[in-house]
């Protein structure tokens, strides 16, 4: 029986990479630095260690002691970097090496490899330090400014001015781990897209692209999704435009296994790259990667970390389903989650494809402004976009989140 090592904590992704491996045989051990009861994945695990995702040493001794075949984790960079760290310490098969890592999470990183392709970008304006602020001419705002590191959309903000961009500045330096800020034109953020990839055997697949749409909940804020749509109304246009480079970009940087993301904005057609994840989406991406093109990317990834390859997987490109897809993320206002209502009605629905937690019951939300109040990611599929509307109207109706002073918690930036 192999066994698999899943750094845990609370990052999305979490529980259905341990129920997946169960189901598939595997010997699962869960690690986080929360007590069980905290931990949902440890609930679910064949075994549990108390030992911190941070700390690498222990778990390479622990990984050795134990004789684990394979290591993975959920969504949350943090917890993959520090996978990356251990399997590379203790010898242990892993989708990609720190240098690449670093190459394609990093904003502005990712940014040059793009120009190096031929992919468009959003135009960038270099800010090392806060005097390199008022170098920069008045009439190039509005600008954005985020940490090159950052994600989840921590340590974003709107400048309308250099002063604005100044107070602004210590907020994105703050959020990156390594001090290091991007400084871009502002986009249009109310529609983008998100493409999908799926790499095996150094070959990479399109997986599907969807419109995203954005809303802010600060004026200054990052823009949150507001809810995703499957397929994007521009796929020909992205497939004719950008996904043979794309792929290019993918193959020839020599990126071998693993999961890919990518935010471009998008008008009427014509695509910016933004930034991409080298991992899930938050709101778990392989379940429409699944329902169209038959790909369980899941099922890849977890093979290749308990055998260091993928056995020779049909990837099929063709479409295996006519259906449109949305992601809605519900979000919830600030309190402490008490009473949850609807989920069983909701599970009863045939339009349902699956509820992605982020929140429960017990969790603290702060005013932040984020992804971070995201309380679940609901997946559902219909016939038209506008049997998708009326869908999400009806989750809205029917989902309450209770805060410990009974106040109603729930918003949502797609159903107003």
């Amino acid at each position: 029986m192999k066994k698999l090592l899943v750094l845990a904590g609370k990052p999305i992704g979490s529980c259905e990479i341990v129920t997946y491996a169960k189901k598939q045989g595997a010997y699962v051990i869960v690690t986080d630095y929360l007590p069980k009861e905290m931990s949902a994945a440890k609930r679910l695990a064949d075994e549990c260690w108390d030992v911190s995702t941070a700390d690498t040493e222990k778990l390479v001794q622990l990984v050795k002691e134990h004789h684990v075949d394979g290591i993975y984790t959920g969504v949350h960079e943090f917890n993959i970097r520090k996978m990356i760290e251990v399997c590379t310490e203790a010898g242990l098969p892993c989708f990609c090496t720190l240098d690449q890592w670093d190459m394609l999470c990093d904003k502005r990183s990712f940014k040059e490899l793009c120009r190096k392709f031929d992919i468009p970008v959003a135009a960038e304006y270099t800010v090392n330090k806060p005097e390199d602020i008022d170098a920069i001419g008045a009439d190039k705002y509005p600008l954005i400014i985020k940490p090159a590191d950052g994600s989840g959309s921590r340590g974003f903000s709107i400048c309308r001015s250099a002063e604005d961009l100044h107070q602004a500045y210590a907020k994105a330096v703050e959020f990156s781990e390594n001090g290091s800020v991007l400084v871009e034109k502002m986009m249009d953020y109310h529609k983008s897209a998100i493409i999908n990839y799926t790499l095996v055997n150094g070959k990479a697949y399109f997986s599907g692209i969807s419109d995203k749409l954005s809303e802010k909940v600060f004026e200054d804020g990052a823009p949150i999704m507001a809810a995703q749509f499957y397929p994007s109304l521009y796929e020909a246009e992205y497939l004719k435009t950008l996904d043979r480079k794309a792929k290019d970009m993918f193959e020839k940087s020599g990126l071998k296994n693993g999961v890919i993301w990518i935010e471009a904005f998008c008008d009427r057609g014509a695509f910016t790259f933004n930034e991409m994840g080298f991992r899930f989406g938050g709101s778990l991406t392989y379940l429409p990667v699944q329902h169209f093109f038959g790909v369980d990317q899941l099922a890849l990834q977890i093979e290749y970390a308990l055998n260091g390859s993928n056995a020779a997987p049909q990837i099929s490109e063709e479409k295996c389903s006519n259906d449109v897809y949305c992601i809605l993320p519900v979000h919830v206002k600030p309190g402490v989650i008490a009473k949850v209502e609807g989920l069983d009605i909701l599970k009863q629905q045939e339009q349902l494809v699956n509820i992605v937690p982020v929140h429960f019951v017990g969790d603290k939300i702060e005013n932040w402004g984020s992804a971070q109040q995201v309380f679940s990611y609901i997946h559902f599929k219909g016939e038209s976009r506008e049997q998708l509307d009326q869908f999400a109207h009806f989750i809205m109706d029917t989902l309450k989140v209770y805060s410990d002073q009974g106040e109603q918690m729930l918003f949502n930036l797609y159903c107003k």
